[in-house]
């Protein structure tokens, strides 16, 4: 069933021109890349990664819920042996998909983050899940584009504002799942500690979880008990 469900929802978004519109993205961001200096080159490209592909499930899914509730596919789906589980799950895996290989192409073609690939990919997935669970608990409540914006605008603020905090207090700001994500992104591997990538990757994980628990909720509440 899950299989069936990230296969749907992969040939959904790709009708939709979802991969037509990060194709043309990322063709401009390896050329902006391409183009400026190696010594700003691998900030850049994870201020690129961490703002917009990792962000793409944060940015698609309402859409995506909000055009499955205005054409009843919800209350149809729910109905039938499907689990609210393997719904999220299906959204996760498809959208996480697409950041995984559009960062891949900005992460490495230009050489930006060859140094620190395995950690970049396993922060692009563990943030791109978050901000997608995040993104399906706000669309599950709202019936609007812009309640939908409204929502994700606050709380994408609410997790923007410790980016800051990063560069002042970075040992306590990795609270953050953002922070985590940009520590296990950037740190050098010379200087990457064991410790250090455990409690960034466990630090991204917990926050998954409160993001999964979020997004089951809502949908709990919002759409299959209405």
């Amino acid at each position: 069933m899950l299989l069936k469900i990230t296969k749907y929802d992969i040939w959904f978004q790709f009708k939709q021109g979802f991969y037509l519109v990060y194709g043309i993205l990322s063709l401009i961001y390896v050329l902006i890349l391409f183009n400026i200096s190696h010594s700003v080159r691998t900030e850049v490209t994870a201020y690129l990664i961490l703002s917009d592909t990792t962000i793409i499930g944060l940015t698609f899914v309402g859409a995506l819920v909000l055009l499955e509730k205005q054409q009843n596919v919800l209350q149809s789906l729910f109905i039938t042996p499907l689990k609210l589980s393997t719904y999220l799950a299906g959204k996760i895996l498809s959208l996480t998909l697409i950041s995984l290989i559009v960062s891949s192409v900005i992460g490495f073609i230009p050489g930006g983050l060859t140094t620190n690939w395995l950690w970049t990919l396993v922060s692009v997935i563990l943030s791109s899940m978050f901000f997608t669970f995040l993104g399906l608990g706000v669309s599950a409540r709202v019936n609007s584009v812009n309640q939908y914006i409204a929502g994700t605008l606050i709380g994408g603020m609410g997790l923007g504002v410790p980016v800051v905090l990063f560069f002042i207090w970075p040992e306590i700001s990795v609270v953050f799942p953002i922070n985590a994500a940009i520590d296990l992104m950037i740190t050098r591997p010379e200087v990457q500690t064991v410790k250090g990538i455990i409690a960034d990757v466990s630090v991204l994980i917990c926050w998954n979880i409160t993001g999964y628990l979020f997004a089951r909720h809502q949908f709990n509440k919002y759409v299959i008990e209405r």
